[in-house]
């Protein structure tokens, strides 16, 4: 699977646009809260980042999956392993 990080990114995309779409339905009861996604799909809810984080590797061997914070304002946690990279020289 050379692509690996391809479909990575491609289920972080789809995941946020699903994520987008349901947020307005998940604020009231699940505020602060975070989601574990996978497929388009909400797999679970959390109570921290971590505890999501750690579920979804034990779900998911290949590692394709996304965590976003359920507030009124979505942030993207799952490009946080792609936005940190080391300056080369």
């Amino acid at each position: 699977m050379g692509h690996a990080t391809l479909s990575k990114t491609a289920e972080i995309d789809r995941n946020l646009g699903r994520f987008l779409e349901i947020l307005p339905r998940l604020v009231p009861a699940h505020s602060g809260k975070y989601v574990l996604m996978r497929h388009g799909e909400v797999v679970e809810f959390y109570g921290s980042a971590i505890d999501a984080q750690i579920a979804g590797n034990q779900k998911f061997d290949d590692g394709v999956f996304s965590i976003q914070q359920v507030k009124e304002v979505a942030e993207e946690l799952g490009y946080f392993s792609y936005a940190v990279s080391p300056e080369k020289s």
